[in-house]
């Protein structure tokens, strides 16, 4: 076999791996608002956050996630009141959280809420930000 066949091959090779490790460290993600549409192509290694005020106790809520092949790894931070709020004193709310693993989330809020998504922030105000996971499917 020619030397230029066999590295123009051996290239190829190495390209393809390149590219499908590349395709596997790679997320996209869509995230609407209603009016508008935004692509992020993130890492996995990327991290998000929602932040938002709970209408009933008026105490900020701060929610974190990982996306390494979902939207999981969740957390809250909030204070107790506000907690015992959405768990009714039941279970550890971050426990259960954790488990979580998702494609899609879907936040709304009368007040406010921001969103983080790597380095990109959105916000809405009487409204709701949806985020779907379209790569990896």
């Amino acid at each position: 076999m020619h030397l230029g066949t066999r590295l123009a091959q051996l290239l190829r090779s190495w390209a393809f791996w390149l590219a499908l490790v590349l395709l596997g460290l790679a997320r996209v993600v869509v995230v609407e608002d209603g009016q508008k549409r935004w692509i992020l192509l993130l890492s996995a290694w990327e991290q998000g956050q929602v932040e938002f005020v709970n209408s009933v106790t008026g105490k900020p809520v701060l929610l974190e996630f990982r996306l390494p092949w979902a939207f999981g790894g969740f957390r809250a931070f909030t204070d107790p009141e506000t907690e015992a709020y959405y768990t009714a004193g039941q279970y550890p709310w971050n426990q259960a959280l954790a488990r979580e693993r998702r494609k899609t989330l879907a936040y709304c809020s009368e007040v406010g809420l921001a969103l983080r998504l790597g380095n990109a922030w959105f916000r809405v105000e009487k409204g709701c930000l949806r985020l779907r996971l379209l790569w990896p499917p």
